[in-house]
């Protein structure tokens, strides 16, 4: 059945936000938003949206996107605490769609930057966000949230980092709006470095062996699971490593000039497109480099 977008404006949508979060990461989980602090972002100014289907008359919530009242370098920005999608759901859509009525919000807010945190391990969100919306990374925090004991997080540290959506930006429009492909899509392989090592481990999962120290390439790969979930499951002293070697790697990076400009799935391996570059040429960039 076909999702349709509106804003969460009650408490009847509140509570239904609520449990969406709480069947993806369990009802004791801390890392969720409950009706009382959703009730207070919505009276602050804060966006809230769902992703609803309809079915013989019977709504029901398949996706919420929930925005914080923020500022970057003194500007008005929003920051995305809240991205939730029924897992039934999943690549059908329903996470761009709630960013594209995201987007438009903020267009009609005055407001240019949208900005979140990422899981860098999450390879799904990863690819909306850089291949699908244009987005761009330019940090990284080590154990952002602390330990949380969730369902997607138990047994790693919360490492995030900052992904920027320059709604505006001609990177941004040439992929929503005139529908060409990311500009890194023309790259070819022999552009590129492979800073990380990895290799197939005993429990048929692949964990990283090392990180090359040097990057020496404008564009350089750095591998991450190809699907962390089933990581976990199988071989969670492999999902360990990688959440080790992905903060040596990334950190390394950022510290050297690089931002995260894509993301590449090749051979059922996954992997983030580091360039060495600044935001203001990124952002401007609409074709390949």
């Amino acid at each position: 059945m076909p999702t349709t977008i509106s804003r969460l404006t009650g408490l009847e949508d509140f509570v239904a936000c609520e449990k969406l979060q709480a069947d993806l990461v369990g009802a004791s989980a801390r890392s969720t938003l409950p009706v009382p602090a959703l009730a207070a972002i919505d009276r602050s100014g804060g966006l809230l949206l769902g992703a609803w289907e309809t079915e013989g008359g019977r709504r029901s919530l398949r996706g919420a996107l929930v925005d914080l009242v923020a500022e970057a370098d003194g500007y008005p920005a929003r920051f995305s605490v809240l991205l939730a999608v029924d897992r039934a759901f999943a690549n059908r859509g329903v996470a761009q769609a709630l960013r594209a009525a995201e987007r438009a919000a903020s267009v009609r807010a005055n407001v240019d930057l949208v900005y979140w945190w990422s899981d860098p391990l999450v390879g799904a969100a990863a690819h909306v966000a850089f291949n699908r919306l244009g987005a761009i990374a330019t940090g990284h925090t080590r154990n952002a949230l602390g330990p949380l004991d969730d369902e997607p997080n138990r047994g790693l540290a919360t490492d995030r980092i900052r992904v920027e959506w320059w709604i505006d930006a001609p990177r941004v429009i040439a992929v929503l709006d005139e529908d060409r492909i990311p500009p890194h899509y023309g790259l070819g392989l022999d552009r590129m470095q492979l800073l990380t090592r990895s290799t197939t481990r005993p429990s048929g999962q692949r964990g990283p062996t090392s990180v090359d120290g040097t990057p020496t390439k404008p564009f350089v790969l750095v591998e991450v699971p190809a699907d962390l979930r089933t990581l976990r499951a199988r071989d969670p002293s492999a999902a360990r490593d990688w959440r080790l070697t992905c903060r040596e790697a990334v950190e390394l990076l950022f510290s050297n000039g690089y931002l995260i400009v894509g993301f590449v799935h090749e051979g059922g391996r996954s992997f983030h497109l580091f360039e060495r570059t600044d935001r203001g040429t990124v952002l401007g960039r609409s074709r390949a480099a």
